[in-house]
């Protein structure tokens, strides 16, 4: 190093625990991979064995700006191989974080996250007039504005979800769950996301529903409903 240059700043350790995900991928890489390198999905998933979702997370930081290829981007890498081109934004400064996060949603995804959650709220699955634009990861926590991190939310469920209780009151009303609500409320854990049924689907398009096609969406359903009482009791 030449006199008078600046000392290259030390980057924190991938190891440190007490970092997130994203901040700990994009420092395991610097120090591990290393910028025009391959890695593969196991290396990845031997590094982070606590993480479930690290794959996303090394996925999320192309929106700071960093590039890593994958076979679609670069033929001679295999299925299961990636290539750490170059680092992006250090999202482990907090103030290089924090100039992302104001950042804002542009309007198509915006629009694609409405479409997606057909105009209705992704926890509830009610189509209220107000519905919120919320992110799964925050921004400053290392999240994006890819539409994956997008969440369409009444704001009841946006109040509900930042109040952010605490994991003994949540432990405490589990408990009290009938066992088959335990056994949903488990399946949502370890899928990592609460799956929307066909029937919530249908309520939330039908809100969209001009009045005239709304009343007869009612009779259809009066005459199916007929039609099956009917059935059973074996009238023809």
């Amino acid at each position: 190093m030449a006199d008078g240059e600046p000392e290259p700043k030390k980057l924190p350790s991938w190891e440190d625990a007490t970092r997130g995900s994203l901040v700990r991928g994009g420092l395991w890489l610097m120090q591990v991979v290393g910028a025009g390198n391959v890695f593969t999905k196991s290396q990845l998933r031997d590094a982070f064995p606590e993480v479930a979702q690290i794959d996303r997370r090394i996925r999320d930081l192309r929106s700071y700006g960093w590039v890593i290829d994958t076979s679609r981007e670069d033929v001679g890498l295999g299925s299961h191989e990636q290539r750490f081109v170059k680092p992006g934004i250090p999202v482990w400064d907090p103030a290089a974080r924090k100039r992302r996060s104001r950042e804002p949603v542009s309007p198509s995804a915006r629009r694609s996250a409405l479409q997606r959650a057909h105009y209705a709220c992704e926890m509830c699955g009610r189509a209220v007039p107000r519905l919120d634009l919320a992110h799964r990861v925050s921004l400053t926590a290392g999240g994006s504005n890819d539409l994956g991190n997008l969440a369409i939310l009444c704001s009841a469920c946006h109040a509900a979800r930042d109040a952010a209780p605490g994991i003994s009151d949540l432990t405490d009303r589990a408990s009290s769950l009938p066992i088959r609500e335990k056994m949903r409320l488990l399946t949502w854990m370890t899928m990592g996301e609460r799956p929307r049924t066909v029937l919530e689907d249908i309520w939330a398009q039908y809100q969209q529903l001009s009045s005239i096609d709304k009343q007869e969406m009612a009779r259809h359903l009066a005459r199916l409903l007929d039609e099956d009482a009917q059935a059973e009791d074996g009238t023809p």
